[in-house]
C-alpha cells in the first residue's frame, strides 16, 4: 500500500511571526522536523569537497516545509547538495484541481524548453515523465548550476491540464565569497531561491548500500514561492515531488524525495537506467510503477487549533519554546 508523508499542522502557520524564514538555504529551527528523508546513495556523486564555489555530488538527503498562510508564502529546503555540472534540481507541486499527471510536451519554454522534453511525445506515440496516481503537477521549478565560482540559475512555469501558461527564468547568482551562499531574488514572481552547498554528510555514493540516510542535515536549496504565484486555492493539500535530473533533463537520479525503495539506482531515461534522449519524451517513466509515493503533502488537513505547538507533539512544550528561541530576532 501507498503512503503520502502529511506534514504535521504545525508546519501550516496562520501567524507570519512564526512563519518568518530567511532564506538562506538552510532549515532553521522554525521548520521543524524533516518531511521526507532519503535512504538511497546518491548515483550522481557523493558531494565530498564542502568547498564554497563548487561542488562534486548531487544529492538529496531531506526535505523540510513551512506553509505561511497568512504571510502568503510556501517555504521548502530540499537538503543535500547540487553538482556544480549543471545537473537540475526538478520540483513539481499539485496544489489545485487539474493539472499534469503524466507530463505534457506543449509546457512553457524554460531552461532550453526543459519542461516540455520531459513530456509525452504523442506523435510517435511515446509516453513521459508519469507521476504516482493522486498527483497532478500545476507548478514546476527547476534550478541548476556550474562555473566557477558556482553559479546558479533558475526557471518557473505553470503546469496547466492543456498546457500553455506562463513561465519564465528568475535569475542568475554566483556564490557569495563571504558566506557561501548563493540567493536569487526575483522581483517579478516573488519567488526566492536559496542554495548552500556545503553539506557533506547525508548519504553515500553505494546505492547498494542499504544503510544510507540522509537524516540530520539541513544546508541546501531552499526556496520561497507566493501562494499568489503558486495558485494555491487555500484549501487543496500541497503535494511536492522533487529528483534530481541530468544536464538535458534527460536523464533522472536516484535522488528523489520522497525516496525511491533503498537500493534503486539511476532510473535514467527509461526508468531502468538507459538514456533514451530525444525531444520530447526524454524521460519515458511511470513513477506509479514504483512501491511508494514519490510525493509528500503540506496542509489540506484540520486546521491547527493550537498554534503555539510549534512540533505538532499535542503540547505546548519546551521545544516549542525552544523552536520560538531558535527563531528569535528581527524578521525580514
Amino acid at each position: 500500500m501507498k503512503h503520502a508523508f502529511i506534514a504535521a499542522s504545525a508546519l501550516v502557520l496562520g501567524s507570519s511571526a512564526f512563519a518568518q524564514v530567511v532564506v538562506d538555504g538552510t532549515a532553521e529551527a522554525s521548520y521543524g522536523d524533516a518531511l521526507s528523508t532519503q535512504v538511497c546513495g546518491t548515483g550522481f556523486g557523493n558531494a565530498t569537497d564542502g568547498l564554497p564555489g563548487t561542488c562534486n555530488g548531487s544529492e538529496l538527503d531531506a526535505a523540510y516545509a513551512v506553509l505561511d498562510t497568512t504571510g502568503g508564502y510556501l517555504y521548502l529546503t530540499f537538503a543535500g547538495n547540487l553538482q556544480s555540472n549543471f545537473n537540475k534540481f526538478e520540483l513539481f507541486i499539485d496544489c489545485v484541481a487539474g493539472g499534469q499527471n503524466e507530463v505534457r510536451s506543449d509546457n512553457p519554454d524554460v531552461d532550453f524548453n526543459g519542461l516540455s522534453r520531459m513530456g509525452a511525445d504523442t506523435v510517435n506515440g511515446f509516453p513521459g515523465l508519469k507521476f504516482d496516481a493522486g498527483f497532478e503537477s500545476d507548478f514546476y521549478f527547476t534550478c541548476t548550476g556550474g562555473n566557477t565560482p558556482y553559479t546558479l540559475y533558475a526557471n518557473f512555469a505553470q503546469m496547466l491540464t492543456a498546457g500553455g501558461g506562463i513561465g519564465a527564468y528568475i535569475g542568475s547568482s554566483a556564490t557569495d565569497p563571504k558566506t557561501g551562499v548563493i540567493r536569487i531574488d526575483d522581483a517579478t514572481y516573488g519567488l526566492q531561491v536559496a542554495m548552500n552547498n556545503s553539506n557533506v554528510a547525508g548519504v553515500d555514493g553505494d546505492p547498494a548500500n542499504l544503510t544510507n540516510s540522509g537524516a540530520g542535515v539541513t544546508t541546501g536549496i531552499e526556496i520561497r514561492i507566493p501562494l499568489a504565484t503558486l495558485g494555491w486555492d487555500g484549501n487543496s493539500p500541497i503535494k511536492v515531488c522533487a529528483f534530481v535530473n541530468g544536464g538535458g533533463h534527460d536523464y533522472a537520479s536516484n535522488q528523489f524525495l520522497p525516496p525511491l525503495p533503498a537500493g534503486t539506482g539511476n532510473l535514467g531515461g527509461d526508468g531502468l537506467g538507459g538514456y533514451v534522449g530525444g525531444f520530447p519524451a526524454a524521460l519515458r517513466f511511470d513513477l506509479g510503477t514504483i512501491p511508494g509515493d514519490q510525493f509528500f503533502v503540506i496542509g489540506g488537513g484540520s486546521p491547527n487549533n493550537c498554534p503555539a505547538d510549534l512540533d505538532g507533539d499535542g503540547s505546548v512544550s519546551g521545544s516549542d519554546l525552544g523552536a520560538m528561541l531558535g527563531a528569535w530576532g528581527a524578521c525580514p
